[in-house]
């Protein structure tokens, strides 16, 4: 069975201005049920900003995930690589800002670890796009996409992206 722990401890390099860098490979984990048997591998960098935040950065991130086309419905392995992904994560529970777009991940107070398992979820469904289609039907949709474009139709304003405007 693969290692599935995604904790790191941190105490150390929250008490002194740092930077610690690992890599892990073949991870597994339950967030992404799709997850293909390359599991998850990739770099991470800690760095110390404060007594109570540290940045994780997430570099080189490798995994492939068993999808089906949504066009065609085929199975098919999609591989994706993730070069660059960041994070904090703090002691602080009452810094969160709703007004910020940032995601804030917390540094458990009673072992001085965090859980980098949801932060490389994320970075994982950012990368899914609204429509997966297999390499077939990807070649397919690309080549029909440039034939079906008339450059005639950009002449025609509002009404090229179906939405039609009346006074």
């Amino acid at each position: 069975m693969k290692d599935q722990t995604f904790e790191i401890k941190v105490g150390d390099l929250l008490n002194q201005v740092a930077v610690d860098e690992m890599t892990f490979e073949n991870k597994k984990t339950n967030l992404i049920p799709n997850l293909n048997e390359d599991w998850i591998s990739g770099k991470i960098r800690l760095s110390w900003i404060d007594d109570e935040n540290v940045l994780v950065e997430i570099e080189e991130l490798e995994c492939a995930l068993n999808e089906t086309c949504d066009y065609c419905t085929k199975p098919f392995k999609r591989k994706i690589e993730i070069q660059w992904y960041s994070s904090r994560f703090t002691l602080n529970k009452e810094e969160i800002n709703y007004a910020n777009d940032e995601v804030l991940f917390f540094i458990d107070e009673k072992t001085a670890t965090i859980n980098i398992e949801e932060m490389i979820y994320q970075a994982v469904e950012l990368e899914t796009p609204f429509v997966l289609y297999c390499p077939d039907c990807a070649k397919k949709h690309e080549n029909m996409a440039e034939d079906e474009i008339d450059e005639s139709d950009f002449d025609l304003g509002w009404e090229w992206w179906n939405i039609v405007f009346h006074k």
